[in-house]
């Protein structure tokens, strides 16, 4: 399977690094950058790894959540393609952020 990020994961991804870089360092932002990539490649081999509850919201709509220390890999699985859709903090409402939510 194709795995795709689009244009927001792709953004998230960066903003995290970015962040990570100015607390921890660019060798360990660079490790933790490295565990992220290889999660999402991972997904190509095994695209059904991540969490998918039916009963959730995110589950209405087909989204699965790969959880990565303390951050979720939103994604979905559409034919012969991965799409990764957000790159969240778990430990946020990220659901809330992703649907544009009230909490």
């Amino acid at each position: 399977m194709k795995v795709e990020w689009l244009y927001e994961a792709r953004n998230e991804y960066r903003d995290i690094l970015q962040f990570y870089r100015g607390q921890v360092g660019t060798k360990y932002a660079r490790a933790f950058a490295d565990k992220i990539l290889k999660a999402a490649r991972q997904l190509s081999s095994f695209p059904e790894s991540g969490v998918l509850k039916r009963e959730t919201l995110m589950g209405k709509y087909g989204f699965r959540a790969l959880f990565i220390d303390q951050y979720v890999l939103v994604y979905k699985i559409q034919g012969e393609t991965v799409y990764i859709y957000h790159l969240k903090d778990a430990r946020k409402d990220y659901i809330y952020q992703i649907f544009g939510l009230q909490p």
